[in-house]
């Protein structure tokens, strides 16, 4: 693969994790050698990644159906170490990946493929409702598009079975990037840059009620900075993986004296202060909706306020934050899907 493809999103930034339950994580063990140096796909509609070849190893990070990772190596028996386009490297087991090379990752690039926009579906062995599951599915998951049967719609998954899916969960993959209207340039008219915040903070809510889950990014679970990092997925953009890494992005907002510089849809960040001793420490990340709310995955994603004294207090202060939108394909960290090179 391109050396770009995994370069674009994770250059010179450090692996850190964030929720506030939990300690700061560390950076995934990285592999001694690199014998294979291939491509896949994730293979399932969500793979989970962990951070040592073992069913009870942590959870490091999470990936969709769909997305072109790097292959480092097998080793461990079934177990293998692949990395994800923001840089993050981890364990899978080998049905969580289907081998691919470039001449497939580029005709991938190249075809008509399917992008999954309700929160869950399945992929099912015939055009109706009755049918055998082949795979379920979750809101952000890539298929290639076969043909149109009825209500129904036939895609190829990424091992190469073909299935149907309700044609109402679906949306063309090209079209619905190029829907994105989050994504706007840097100049965009303020009814524009309004319009962004509101899709952005209309899509976290749709999360309220989800699950925390350490290293989760994804409707079936997500940690504070997967939320955040699905959500602008959602919209259009690629953020990096990890609060401490996500708060180096995007242009800065100064939270020094208050809340007063913040917009809906800036990312706010927690954590410690640096010392003589310590750099500062990020721990956590929400987003911000206006009037002193944020919306936050910390033990399930919910709406609480920074005013002092509000029913649905958060008691920490944030200590740094950043403006994503309009901040994209800019060498500020944050790359927009349509100019990624990763999905066409």
């Amino acid at each position: 693969m391109k050396k770009s493809l995994f370069l674009l999103l994770c250059a010179a930034l450090i692996l850190g994790c964030a929720a506030p339950e939990k300690k700061t994580q560390e950076p995934a063990p990285q592999p001694e050698r690199e014998d294979e140096n291939g491509l896949a796909f994730a293979a399932l509609s969500v793979i989970n990644m962990r951070e040592d070849p073992n069913y009870a190893a942590e959870l490091g990070t999470q990936a969709l159906m769909g997305t072109p990772v790097k292959v480092h190596y097998h080793d461990n028996g079934y177990w293998v170490n692949i990395e994800t386009p923001d840089g993050y490297k981890a364990w899978v087991n080998e049905m969580a990946i289907v081998p691919v090379d470039q001449a497939r990752l580029d005709a991938w690039k190249a075809s008509k493929r399917m992008v999954v926009t309700n929160y869950y579906t399945f992929f099912l062995d015939a055009p109706r409702p009755d049918a055998h599951h082949v795979s379920d599915g979750v809101w952000g998951d890539i298929v290639e598009y076969v043909g149109a049967t009825g209500k129904y719609t036939e895609v190829a998954l990424p091992d190469g079975k073909h299935a149907f899916v309700p044609t109402a969960d679906v949306t063309e993959l090209r079209s619905w990037v190029d829907s994105r209207k989050a994504v706007i340039p840097a100049d965009a008219p303020q009814s524009d840059v309004e319009k962004a915040r509101q899709l952005i903070l209309e899509t976290a809510r749709t999360f309220v009620g989800v699950p925390y889950l350490w290293a989760g990014t994804s409707i079936k679970g997500v940690d504070c900075s997967g939320f955040a990092k699905t959500v602008y997925f959602l919209n259009g953009y690629m953020l990096l993986r990890n609060a401490s890494q996500q708060f180096k992005t995007g242009e800065p907002v100064d939270v020094s004296e208050g809340l007063g510089n913040l917009q809906p849809a800036d990312l706010v960040f927690f954590g410690t202060e640096a010392t003589d001793e310590k750099p500062v420490r990020i721990t956590h990340v929400a987003i911000y909706m206006g009037d002193g709310k944020i919306i936050h995955s910390s033990q399930v994603v919910r709406i609480n306020s920074l005013v002092e004294g509000e029913p649905d207090y958060y008691s920490r202060k944030p200590i740094r934050a950043c403006r994503i939108l309009g901040n994209q394909d800019c060498d500020k960290g944050v790359v927009s899907i349509a100019n990624s090179n990763i999905y066409f």
